[in-house]
């Protein structure tokens, strides 16, 4: 009888622990997809929505953030670069540190330019605050292991980021 209710008991908990990071992984899909969303129809309020509250204070505030979206989109628009595609794979890994969970997050994109295309391959850091339910994404390919922390205070290195991000072009074939 007491075996019985602690094997219960154990796969109750088991349960409830996989369900919980069904749950949280669940989540973060869809607050990154809501995140490529925003950046390619250029939805400044999703982005900020997104972005780590620290990111948006050392870019000035929301209205900061606001206006670093709008010279960058303004840039592509001058380079004649928009982009096509901005897909979010399902995390890596997973960790839990300080009162967030943090997750490693592929991402592909593709940039239309003038004569070819550029797919990119970066990595999101998912940020869940615990206490409020909110997901915040961190783009890593401007940051580096001396700084991350300035960006991200609750950093956990055993996550085993990798800093560094990869692009391809590939020229459109003419015609002509």
């Amino acid at each position: 009888m007491i075996r019985t209710l602690s094997l219960t008991l154990i796969f109750l908990c088991v349960t409830s622990v996989l369900f919980a990071q069904k749950h949280t992984i669940q989540g973060m899909q869809k607050a990154a997809n809501e995140f490529a969303q925003a950046n390619m129809q250029e939805d400044y309020e999703t982005l900020i929505k997104y972005t780590y509250p620290l990111i948006l204070e050392k870019s000035g505030g929301k209205e900061g953030f606001k206006k670093a979206l709008a010279d960058a989109y303004d840039l592509q628009k001058i380079r004649r670069m928009k982009i096509k595609r901005f897909e979010v794979g399902a995390p890596l890994k997973v960790a839990h540190t300080a009162g967030e969970t943090h997750a490693l997050v592929p991402v592909t994109s593709k940039i239309e330019v003038p004569k070819g295309e550029i797919i990119s391959h970066i990595t999101l850091i998912a940020v869940l605050d615990e206490a409020s339910g909110n997901w915040y994404f961190i783009e890593t390919s401007g940051l580096d292991p001396k700084n991350i922390h300035n960006y991200l205070p609750t950093w956990d290195y055993t996550l085993g980021l990798h800093f560094d991000s990869s692009k391809e072009f590939i020229a459109t074939t003419s015609t002509e």
